[in-house]
């Protein structure tokens, strides 16, 4: 379970971190470019062979979660990125990005 929520949690940082001076709730933070969106579409399938494969589950000694675990994991991804919308919101405010403004 700490794997999959350090891999989700990760997923939900990318897409927050990509816009520092900006909310990253809109659709160009949640698209994003082609790249990032391959990149944890293959990660996600990776994490899933993970978690329910039997081959992989031999290797590293590790079990399925359930669904009840999965929605917790995501919902911690989400509000850690929510959490870190509100620090973003209060740096802003704080004129903490001004050296990012052109």
């Amino acid at each position: 379970m700490v794997v999959n929520m350090f891999i989700v949690g990760e997923i939900f940082y990318l897409f927050n971190v990509r816009y520092l001076h900006m909310t990253s709730f809109s659709w160009r933070g949640v698209l994003g470019t082609p790249a990032v969106l391959i990149a944890i579409a293959v990660l996600v399938v990776a994490q899933l062979l993970f978690t329910y494969a039997p081959f992989m589950q031999a290797l590293f000694e590790t079990r399925p979660l359930s669904l009840t675990d999965g929605i917790l994991i995501v919902a911690i991804g989400a509000g850690l990125m929510i959490l870190l919308e509100g620090e973003k919101l209060l740096m802003r405010r704080l004129g903490w990005f001004e050296e990012l403004k052109d």
